[in-house]
Formats: C-alpha cells, structure tokens, sequence
C-alpha cells in the first residue's frame, strides 16, 4: 500500500466515524435528551403542585385550631355584645373611631388598639387585638377578620375600608371575602375550612388576595360567627418562581379558570398575576383535567416543552405549568454532539498515530514506511 493511498483511506475512514458520530448523537442522544427533560418537567410540575397542596393545608390547618381557641371564642363573643350595644348604628360609629379618627394612617391603623370611648366594644377589641395581631405578623397573613351571623364584619386587624361593614348588604357583597363568609357558615360544608380563589380586592387598593373562613360553632353546631383570613400570596409567589436547575429558560407558573395567571412570570419585571392571559393548548388541557407533556407554543409565542396538569382546590381549578424553551433543549444534546464528534476524532487520531509509529517490526520514532525500500523490496516465494 502507497502513503498516498493509505492517507486517503485514513481520511474517508474519519469521515465516516465522524458522520456516524453525528448520526448516533442526533438519533439517540437527542431522544434521550428529549425524553429525559419531559421526564424532569413533569417532576418539577408534581413537585411544584405538591408544594402548594401542603401550603394550603397548613394554611386550613391554622385557622382551624385558631377557631377552636379560646381567647378568639371569647373576643368573638364578647365582640358581638359590644357591637349590639351600639345598636343600629355601630357600624358607621366605628368606622369613625378605628378608622376615620383613627391617629395611625392606612397601613398601620392596627397600630391603635382601643379607640377613645368607653364602649363594651373597645374594652373586647383591646383584650382581643395583641393576640389576633401578632398573629397576622408572625405567620404571615395579611389581614384577620371576625364577622357575626348576620354577616357584620365586627374586627380586622388592618382596619381598611371592609371594616364594618355588611358582607350581605354592604359594598363588598360580591368580594372573596363575602364568598368565603357565606360558603363558610352554609349548612353542606359548617364547620370546614373553605377557600376563595385568587382575585382582586377593592379594600386591598385592588391587591389579589385570597380568603380563607371557618365557621366557629356551638355545642350545639350553631353558627356563632366566622373567623376569616387574607391569605398571602408571597408563598404562592415564591413555590413557583423558584428556579434552581432549571437552566435559563425553565419556569413554572400557575393558571386560573379565567385563564389568568395566578402567579408571576420568570420573564417579566412587573407582575404577571391576575394580569397576563394564558391561552395555550396545554394550560385549556390542564384546566379540563388533563395531565400530560409536550411541545407547544407557551403564552410568549415561544415553542416550549409544556408539562401541564391540574390542581383542585376548594370548588375551583388551577392549572400548574413547568415548561422550558424548546431551543435549550436542543441546545443540550448540540452540545453533546460537538462532545461525542470531538472524542471520536481523538479517538481516530491516537488508532492512527499508533499504526504509524508503533506498527510491530518498527523502531520508535521512525515510520513503518521509512523503513520500506520501494526500489529493493523483495517478495519471500519460498515455503
């Protein structure tokens, strides 16, 4: 064989491993690559929807042992008395004293904890209000409310504009709180801890907010009021923004049946709640009850891989997303192709230094074909 023609053969020959090379990364590697980021989505999206399932029942957990207190039975009842002492203009009389004449602005109104009177009121809001408002900071809630049978809402801790008022009659009738009072105290769920969805809440200057409200009842499973909470949304917020392995283009993030999201997206600075439709196949997918994992064009008009499923809460659904940008999928198994041609070249290269330098019969350093004298070469006949 000439040096010519044994070149030759050695290029083809990388050529050909090279292109095998691209060809095995494309058809295998990339399949893998495909199946194993859909099987990591769909975790993250049960992870995620885990989470939040644990939250919630923290958050059902907590209100219901703080219905069965006892200091809060006691403020609710003796609140109660109080305010019908007042009689029919108690609520417009308090308004006055905790909130117009209140010496603390918005915000910090829970600040006074007895107003200037000598009401039966003031004396069961002061006993009551170290303790409901300690709670509202410590455990994260944004606001603490207490609303008699007749849908009065006799205490907040916050003191904005839904303090007493009529959650049947009043200007916040049609809000998540008045939902989670009335579902609270009908007869089919007494005594469970029901939940609203999220939505915006005009005392809250529009602010999404979320309720929770049990009814707390008497021996006799009468209904003697409702304790209700303003459940934060910052733990919502934070489940889903969490981002850590993730790459640069995964998220995860919630819809609403209105199609809205429920949580803020990776890729925007302002916030996305209650404010950015999503009306994508697999978030309609998710919001009918199906689960599944597939590329789809996602609420940015970007081709994503989509791992969708839904998340029943109390009487609504949301539908929880993980889903990262299609081109970084790709982008990783590329990636491991360059890897794979790269390692195959070395490999070819070090078979064909070997063969050059240490075919058996050859001194080190000189070429089998230094050593081959074309001109005296003779061919053995003999056996």
């Amino acid at each position: 064989m000439s040096r010519r023609r044994w070149i030759l053969g050695s290029t083809l020959g990388l050529a050909a491993i090279l292109a095998l090379a691209s060809v095995t990364a494309d058809d295998l590697l990339g399949d893998r690559k495909i199946a194993a980021a859909q099987d990591e989505f769909a975790l993250l999206q049960a992870l995620r929807r885990g989470a939040l399932e644990e939250y919630f029942s923290t958050v059902r957990a907590e209100i219901k042992f703080w219905s069965l207190n006892e200091e809060v039975r006691r403020g609710l009842a003796d609140l109660e008395a109080g305010w019908k002492k007042l009689g029919n203009d108690a609520g417009s009389g308090l308004r006055a004293l905790y909130i117009t004449d209140n010496p603390y602005p918005l915000g910090w109104r829970r600040q006074l904890e007895r107003a200037l009177d000598d009401s039966d009121y003031s004396k069961a809001h002061a006993e009551l209000h170290d303790t409901a408002r300690r709670l509202v900071g410590e455990r994260g809630y944004y606001d603490f409310f207490l609303i008699d049978p007749q849908g009065n809402v006799i205490y907040t801790v916050e003191k904005e504009a839904d303090y007493a008022t009529n959650l049947n009659s009043g200007a916040f009738r049609e809000t998540g709180l008045a939902e989670a009072y009335r579902r609270a105290v009908d007869a089919s769920v007494r005594g469970s801890v029901v939940l609203t969805d999220m939505e915006r809440y005009a005392p809250s200057a529009d602010a999404p907010a979320m309720f929770a409200a049990v009814a707390i009842l008497s021996r006799r499973s009468e209904v003697l009021g409702v304790l209700a909470m303003q459940v934060p949304i910052d733990p919502i917020r934070d489940i889903m923004q969490f981002t850590g392995g993730m790459g640069r283009t995964g998220e995860t993030y919630l819809v609403g049946e209105d199609l809205l999201m429920r949580s803020d997206s990776r890729f925007s600075h302002e916030s996305t709640i209650l404010r950015v439709q999503v009306d994508t196949d697999t978030a309609v997918q998710a919001l009918k009850g199906e689960q599944g994992v597939k590329f789809t064009d996602d609420y940015r008009g970007i081709e994503v891989l989509s791992a969708y499923g839904p998340m029943e809460l109390d009487g609504f659904r949301w539908a929880v997303m993980a889903e990262i940008d299609r081109a970084e999928v790709v982008e990783s198994h590329i990636g491991l192709r360059g890897q794979i041609g790269w390692a195959s070249l070395f490999a070819f290269l070090l078979g064909l230094w070997s063969l050059w330098y240490l075919r058996p019969g050859t001194g080190s350093g000189e070429s089998a074909f230094d050593l081959i004298d074309p001109g005296t070469a003779v061919v053995d006949t003999s056996f």
